[in-house]
């Protein structure tokens, strides 16, 4: 297996996807951002990024992410089915329904 990765239309290395995917994080760091869109971005598998990300930035992409939000101070934009529990959503669903009886 090669250690080359398709990115872009173009041949990178490893150690280039992980650049490109912390521009991209950067980008968009005021949002939620799990793993499914760090694997879409970088086109690796969720092994292969850990395992890039431990050898070239000596972290996690998650905590990686954790400390750039630290570092700009920037608060991340809660989807909107986090905002309240679900006990919250289950109460509000019900009065709805008893108000409409």
């Amino acid at each position: 297996m090669s250690t080359e990765f398709q990115y872009s239309g173009d041949i990178v290395s490893p150690r280039e996807q992980v650049a490109q995917l912390c521009h991209w994080i950067d980008a968009h760091i005021h949002e939620t951002i799990g793993w499914a869109d760090l694997t879409r971005q970088s086109g690796m598998d969720y092994k292969s990024l850990m395992a890039s990300f431990s050898k070239y930035k000596a972290t996690t992409p998650m905590t990686w992410i954790r400390e750039r939000r630290e570092q700009l101070n920037t608060p991340v934009a809660a989807p909107v089915a986090e905002t309240h529990s679900m006990a919250f959503l289950l109460k509000a669903v019900s009065n709805t329904d008893k108000e409409g009886h």
